[in-house]
């Protein structure tokens, strides 16, 4: 009975210390004041933050994520995390990487802080103490390309005895009231470590190595007993991460390969579907990229917890990749967005205006995918105005190179806004005639009477004339008719009678401006002009047309008793009679008795000259 007492005090005793524990972790876990900023207001308040938040994370991670992992645990420990990276000047790092080197220094600083024999509190200065301190102006903490004795850089710095860890303020910016581990510190926190993690701990800490189980952890989905399962080999670090997690670093990429060549093959349309069908089948796989790199970055991140160099590589690469399948969704979408546009309004863009839509969407899409190019590289460390000035030089060379290019793109669009031309038209261009198969940007490609495909600059369209002989209302029927001279007026009256009553007769001829008229007397033949518009817009019902015409006005012209001239010349044989003597006679009597009666001719009459 005894011992079942004891048994039973002793459950509850471990009961009250566990509940005791968790109550702690708890209230570590859960900030009662989450909006209250971190005290940084000297060095001793720094460390004392920063180790305290490096505890916190641990006591965490000690008593309830490894033994019992879950996504709601990680969520704590990453702010828990997040907690620790307030001590840390991370200015200098890209901020697609900032999460992943800042744990890395914070855990590797932590171990360094909890091996290394620190000052008592009291004796690390505070604010009052720092504020009597004349300010420094060290060179990690001057802006680059500024001079030592600049007065914008100036900054109160304080070392941990017997160390390079240096807790820095600057006199400006947005840690003007605040004491940060410095750049340098920061980036030397890994080699720092490596250089006392043979020593013993100082501290009390309820987690000790960490860097080291990060090395083979994993993430919440991956419990850290399945890790410790694995095959010794499997375990083993090779280049700062488990052999286990370079495994699953080279299957992220297969699976992510393997996703969209299953979407590409997926989405393999006919040609004879339509537009809107094909662009979207387009952006398929570009959306399904740009969808699958949170996924690909939380995997490789979360779930492998790759970390170091490694894992910020792969940080950056994934933001690199981001940003790159967003460029390539914006320029697909917006080819969506112009079939839309086409699809949803086809009483304000008609056929002619489709070519204008899809150009203007290709050229926002362009703009768009370099908006995104120009956030991508800011956010993995590009200077934003590097690259927009690297931007601006490189478009003003590629404007030089590409001049060609930029006038086809020009007189593409002004082809397309005049409505000089539309897919499907029947056009004479030049000497040239050719249906319209497509309007690009830099080229317009015509298909010939002989079948062939020519493609034209648009810049060189636009200078030629073009007659788009598909949008003619009428079909025009004008011939010169000659007639033999030898016919007579009144067959010459006949045959022009009979035509007009010809044209007026057809039903498929304008009569208003149809005519048949004497319009020329040429060197062999009366030409007659026969001029009509006939009611029809297809070539070949036009042909068939004027051909039944001309052949009545061959019916017409032989009842007549006339006859078409043929190109001739008529000779005529004559004997010279020479200059006529009798009036030669004449003429010199009239101008003798001219000159007797006025001794001067007689002056020209109004009617004479």
């Amino acid at each position: 009975m005894n011992g079942r007492w004891r048994s039973l005090g002793q459950v509850a005793r471990a009961a009250l210390s566990l509940a005791l524990v968790l109550g702690a972790t708890v209230a570590c876990a859960q900030d009662p004041h989450p909006l209250r900023p971190a005290d940084l207001s000297s060095p001793r308040a720094a460390i004392r933050t920063f180790l305290e938040s490096g505890d916190a994370l641990r006591e965490f991670a000690a008593r309830q994520y490894l033994p019992s992992p879950s996504r709601a645990r990680y969520e704590q420990v990453q702010a828990l995390a997040d907690k620790t990276l307030l001590s840390l000047d991370l200015s200098e790092i890209p901020p697609a990487a900032r999460d992943e080197r800042g744990y890395a220094a914070a855990n590797a600083l932590y171990e360094v802080l909890s091996r290394i024999a620190l000052p008592p509190l009291e004796q690390i200065p505070d604010a009052a103490q720092m504020a009597k301190l004349a300010p420094l102006a060290p060179a990690e903490a001057r802006p680059a390309g500024k001079p030592d004795d600049t007065r914008n850089a100036v900054a109160q710095r304080w070392v941990i005895p017997d160390t390079r860890i240096a807790l820095v303020r600057a006199a400006s910016g947005p840690h003007s009231d605040e004491f940060l581990f410095s750049v340098d510190t920061v980036a030397r926190a890994g080699e720092f470590y490596e250089r006392v993690r043979g020593l013993r701990y100082q501290r009390q800490t309820a987690l000790k190595d960490l860097p080291d189980i990060l090395l083979s952890a994993g993430g919440w989905m991956i419990p850290y007993a399945w890790i410790q399962a694995l095959p010794a080999p499997m375990r083993a670090p090779i280049l700062g991460q488990s052999a286990w997690k370079w495994v699953g670093l080279f299957l992220v990429p297969v699976a992510l390969a393997a996703l969209l060549w299953i979407v590409h093959r997926l989405t393999r349309l006919p040609e004879n579907r339509s537009p809107l069908a094909r662009e979207l089948a387009r952006l398929a796989v570009p959306a399904a990229f740009w969808l699958s790199m949170p996924a690909v970055e939380h995997v490789a991140l979360v779930q492998l917890l790759l970390v170091g160099s490694v894992g910020s590589a792969v940080e950056l690469a994934t933001t690199a990749l981001t940003f790159v399948a967003a460029a390539w969704t914006a320029w697909r979408v917006a080819s969506v967005i112009a079939e839309v546009i086409i699809v949803s309004s086809p009483a304000a863009v008609d056929t002619r205006g489709h070519p204008v839509v899809r150009s203007v969407a290709r050229l926002l899409g362009v703009v768009a995918a370099a908006v995104l190019f120009v956030m991508g590289a800011d956010r993995i460390g590009m200077p934003l105005y590097g690259v927009v000035a690297g931007l601006g030089v490189g478009g003003l060379a590629v404007a030089l190179a590409a001049q060609p290019t930029i006038e086809n793109l020009i007189g593409g669009v002004s082809l397309v806004a005049d409505r000089a031309i539309r897919v499907g038209e029947y056009c004479r261009y030049g000497d040239d005639h050719g249906t319209v198969e497509r309007v690009g940007l830099r080229s317009t490609l015509f298909r010939g009477l002989d079948r062939t495909l020519t493609n034209i600059p648009n810049a060189v369209l636009a200078k030629l004339p073009i007659v788009a002989l598909t949008r003619r209302d009428q079909m025009l029927i004008r011939t010169v008719i000659g007639l033999r001279y030898e016919t007579t007026p009144e067959q010459l009256r006949y045959v022009l009678v009979e035509l007009g009553r010809l044209l007026a007769a057809h039903a498929r001829v304008e009569t208003e401006s149809a005519r048949a008229r004497l319009v020329e007397f040429s060197e062999s033949a009366l030409n007659v002009e026969v001029f009509a518009y006939v009611s029809s817009t297809d070539w070949g019902e036009f042909l068939g047309i004027q051909e039944e015409i001309l052949l009545r006005v061959l019916e017409i012209i032989d009842r007549g008793g006339t006859a078409l001239a043929f190109p001739s010349q008529t000779l005529y044989l004559a004997r010279d009679t020479g200059i006529d003597a009798a009036r030669t006679e004449t003429v010199k009597t009239n101008l003798g008795q001219w000159l007797d009666e006025g001794s001067a001719l007689p002056e020209r009459s109004p009617a004479t000259s």
